[in-house]
């Protein structure tokens, strides 16, 4: 899939739109009734899925890890990973 293999680039809606031959608007409806989700919440969670695998290599700092699965600081994945895992990547690591 497309995101999966982009997940560490940034990504607009029009491009994953021109990807399908799509509007904006036309994709996006089309991405939520088929994937249960709007597509920057199923990035999201793809680049989280991503850091996560990261962060279980102990090796991987937590900032190196964000900046691989494309956010834009370690700041940004902690408060992503805290919103929707419940848990920072601190924590994440740790449990492991």
């Amino acid at each position: 899939m497309f995101m999966r293999e982009n997940v560490a680039k940034k990504l607009t809606v029009a491009d994953l739109a021109e990807v399908c031959g799509l509007s904006s608007s036309h994709f996006i409806s089309a991405f939520t009734q088929t994937f249960g989700q709007a597509p920057y919440g199923y990035l999201l969670n793809l680049r989280i899925a991503h850091a996560e695998r990261l962060l279980a290599e102990r090796d991987m700092t937590i900032a190196q890890a964000a900046y691989l699965s494309g956010f834009s600081s370690q700041s940004h994945l902690t408060s992503a990973m805290k919103k929707i895992r419940g848990a920072t990547p601190f924590i994440f690591r740790n449990r492991k």
